[in-house]
């Protein structure tokens, strides 16, 4: 019996290594969100987070399927890797393009010696840190805000919710950081983040060895139904070691519909 102990655990660790890190996972949410207009019924946001230097993702099928019929996307943060040059992907991030806009927050691996780098990208309006966009349709509006990191930068909520304190229209608030919740309370609708890798190495059975945040139970990934709901990617890429088990990397789409709506059937890929 013991004598298989060897075998099995390296067998685990190439897995660990060489499979799951590249097997993409294609997840779709349907949210309905409080207030929403009938005339954002399925606005479509692409949500990528935690690339960590990941460029083979934008060439993904599901991918450029997905690009290709959202509204908007978003960038939660942690956008290169310590080993891994940054022009390609700064060039792949140029490249995006969607209906009503692309947008990014930054997430802690995004700042060099207390200052947002990510030379040599420059993200321009894209940036949303402490920032709101107001989306119309027709007369109905939508705000997408976001916050800079939660430890790393400067976030400044106090000073962002005066953009929508006078509206009644819904909000999505963007973070790296899914404990952003903690702050929003229900001033917003859904909060869209990253950061946890969705533990990037869990135990059967047991779940995330880390959780990297402070919301209620084991959370890691996933939709976390409430005021504000949350989905958190479970990321692109990988941090500290380039390792994932039971946390395979995700592409997140979201799609929003009036409370009162009940979403269409569709296939997530």
């Amino acid at each position: 019996m013991w004598g298989w102990l060897g075998p099995i655990a390296a067998l685990g660790a190439a897995y660990a290594v060489a499979v799951e890190p590249r097997w993409l996972r294609p997840v779709t949410y349907d949210v309905r969100l409080s207030r929403l207009s009938t005339a954002f019924d399925g606005l479509t946001i692409l949500h990528l987070s935690d690339l960590h230097g990941r460029v083979e993702v934008f060439l993904s099928p599901i991918f450029q399927k997905w690009s290709a019929a959202c509204d908007i996307i978003v960038v939660t943060g942690d956008l290169y890797s310590a080993v891994l040059p940054r022009q390609r992907m700064a060039a792949r991030l140029d490249a995006l393009t969607a209906r009503d806009g692309v947008y990014y927050v930054s997430g802690n691996h995004d700042y060099r010696r207390g200052r947002l780098d990510v030379a040599p990208w420059v993200p321009g309006q894209r940036l949303l840190d402490n920032r709101a966009a107001h989306l119309k349709r027709g007369g109905a509006g939508l705000w997408l805000a976001g916050l800079p990191d939660l430890v790393k930068g400067e976030p400044r909520w106090s000073d962002l919710r005066r953009m929508w304190a006078d509206s009644r229209d819904p909000v999505v608030l963007l973070s790296h950081r899914p404990d952003a919740a903690l702050l929003a309370g229900n001033e917003v609708g859904l909060v869209l983040s990253g950061h946890t890798h969705g533990g990037q190495v869990a135990i059967p059975g047991f779940g995330a060895v880390f959780r990297h945040n402070r919301l209620p139970g084991r959370y890691v990934g996933g939709m976390l139904a409430g005021t504000p709901h949350v989905i958190t990617s479970r990321g692109l890429g990988t941090s500290e070691l380039p390792v994932r088990f039971a946390a395979r990397p995700e592409i997140v789409r979201v799609r929003l519909w009036a409370n009162q709506n009940t979403p269409r059937e569709e296939q997530a890929t």
